[in-house]
């Protein structure tokens, strides 16, 4: 996570851990048990990670050609519109990344909070525009389009979520056969 200038480059990585070490600390004093603290602290790597893959680096550039672009060239709201014609490999990893993105998302939610199946459908929602909507506002703060702003991308972020959340059901059932085959009771 890096944010760079003409000159300066700024490492943000030491306050990602400093804030997740902050909040684990949280969670310790209010003694919380080492599974949970395990599991936010997984779930607060990848965060961070998922963070940097979908707004890091940020160039602050200080060119007048380039906040001359304008920010209708880089936004598509047309849904599943792909332009295949060109680099056809290079749409379809785009395409997997955004779904793999967000499958640690639905799937290690429930994990670290309580959420109700019912909700994930609104998650998986907000998750994919919130995302393409901090890019959007990044890129009004920065004066020019940093990143491309694509409805797909948001289609497909909420696409992980759900597949990541379905991939948890599979594995809760799976557990809870187990344990019943075991003669083990389930915490």
């Amino acid at each position: 996570m890096t944010i760079t200038s003409n000159s300066t480059q700024i490492d943000v990585w030491p306050l990602g851990f400093l804030i997740l070490a902050v909040i684990l600390i949280v969670l310790w004093r209010r003694k919380s048990r080492p599974a949970r603290l395990f599991c936010s602290l997984v779930f607060g790597i990848y965060l961070l990670f998922a963070i940097d893959r979908a707004f890091f680096p940020i160039r602050i550039v200080e060119s007048e050609a380039v906040r001359d672009v304008r920010f209708w060239s880089a936004i598509n709201l047309i849904p599943f519109r792909f332009d295949l014609s060109e680099l056809p490999n290079i749409v379809l990893l785009q395409i997997f990344q955004n779904i793999l993105l967000t499958i640690p998302l639905g799937f290690g939610l429930t994990f670290v909070a309580r959420v109700r199946a019912s909700n994930f459908l609104w998650i998986a929602f907000v998750t994919g525009l919130g995302i393409e909507a901090a890019q959007l506002i990044i890129g009004l703060l920065l004066r020019y389009p940093y990143r491309i702003i694509d409805i797909n991308d948001a289609i497909l972020n909420a696409i992980g979520v759900l597949v990541g959340y379905g991939l948890f059901r599979l594995f809760a059932r799976l557990y809870l056969w187990i344990t019943q085959r075991l003669g083990v009771t389930p915490r």
